[in-house]
């Protein structure tokens, strides 16, 4: 039998990922998937000047940066590196705040490259140092404002790959299971679906049928009042031995944007922080897509050395 080869040693992958993965690769790469989109945001009324750059190259030179944790200021130096000239920090702020949420969630979306076997939902506190006057029980406080982030994470453990399949920035009162019927509602898979015991609902169990999805989610300790309900039947199904196997990966992305520094926003705007919040899911789905074209390279590049080596060994045998 012909020896065992090593893998790629860690200067070739460090030199195959970064050269092919550069910050002016991810801005042309985040350029490209907002002209496939379309536009973000349309000019209101033909008055006043045009404006210096297109609206993509604003919103993924905006994007790039938010995800690198950089000041409009910054923006403003860092521009002639990437865009046709310089503009002024104040520029930036304004096309960004014209980013719709929903053009957001659809730039996450499309970065997605394959599909999953596992579906994991979850969410996660995104805490401010913004301060609001509330009044509870008849006493006046300031309160930090809090956001929520609510994601669906595909799992695929053969490559070890994460992708955000759908994020949602919500305020912090609204339920795990409603966010996660608006993400799962209009697709169509046979994947495992799994999630902690706040997903545990009637009318997730309904969508999740609905979808075509496979349910393992964590029971609760409440009592089932429909017996015949679609939740009842699918609560059977849960696998306690597979659950904590394969739940624990949804922190992956909270993990990361804690250690980017982007779970804590600054934004005083609702809507911006709620862009801020989904610049997180961005992040991690640019991140996963270089991940992944490094390891299929590494793969190809370990078959094409296996082939060479045994095409050699064999014909010195004989």
């Amino acid at each position: 039998m012909p020896p065992k080869h090593k893998l790629v040693s860690y200067w070739k992958q460090y030199d195959i990922l970064y050269k092919n993965n550069s910050k002016k690769s991810l801005y042309k790469k985040l350029k490209r998937e907002c002209k496939v989109l379309g536009l973000p945001y349309k000019k209101k009324d033909n008055r006043g000047r045009k404006p210096k750059f297109s609206v993509y190259e604003y919103t993924a030179f905006t994007c790039l940066q938010k995800l690198f944790r950089n000041k409009y200021r910054e923006m403003e130096l860092e521009a002639d590196l990437y865009l046709p000239g310089k503009a002024d920090h104040s520029t930036f702020a304004r096309n960004y705040e014209k980013i719709e949420e929903e053009y957001a969630e659809k730039l996450i979306a499309i970065l997605v490259e394959k599909e999953f076997i596992y579906w994991i939902a979850d969410s996660t506190c995104i805490s401010t140092k913004v301060r609001v006057e509330r009044t509870r029980e008849g006493i006046r406080n300031k309160i930090k404002l809090r956001d929520k982030f609510h994601i669906l994470l595909g799992y695929d453990p053969p490559s070890h790959s994460t992708f955000i399949l759908g994020a949602k920035a919500t305020d912090e009162h609204v339920s795990d299971s409603k966010a996660a019927i608006e993400m799962i509602s209009g697709r169509k898979s046979n994947a495992y679906f799994m999630g902690d015991s706040a997903y545990n609902t009637y009318d997730l169990h309904e969508k999740i049928a609905e979808v075509g999805l496979k349910p393992c989610i964590k029971p609760d300790e409440k009592f089932i009042r429909k017996t015949l309900s679609i939740k009842a039947k699918q609560v059977k199904l849960f696998s306690r031995k597979k659950y904590r196997k394969i739940r624990g990966i949804v922190e992956t992305p909270f993990g990361g944007a804690t250690n980017a520094g982007l779970i804590l926003s600054y934004a005083k705007k609702v809507h911006t922080r709620r862009l801020d919040t989904l610049m997180i899911a961005l992040r991690h789905n640019l991140m996963a897509s270089m991940r992944l074209f490094y390891w299929f390279l590494c793969d190809k590049l370990r078959q094409i050395r296996s082939f060479i080596k045994n095409t050699v060994f064999s014909a010195i045998r004989t």
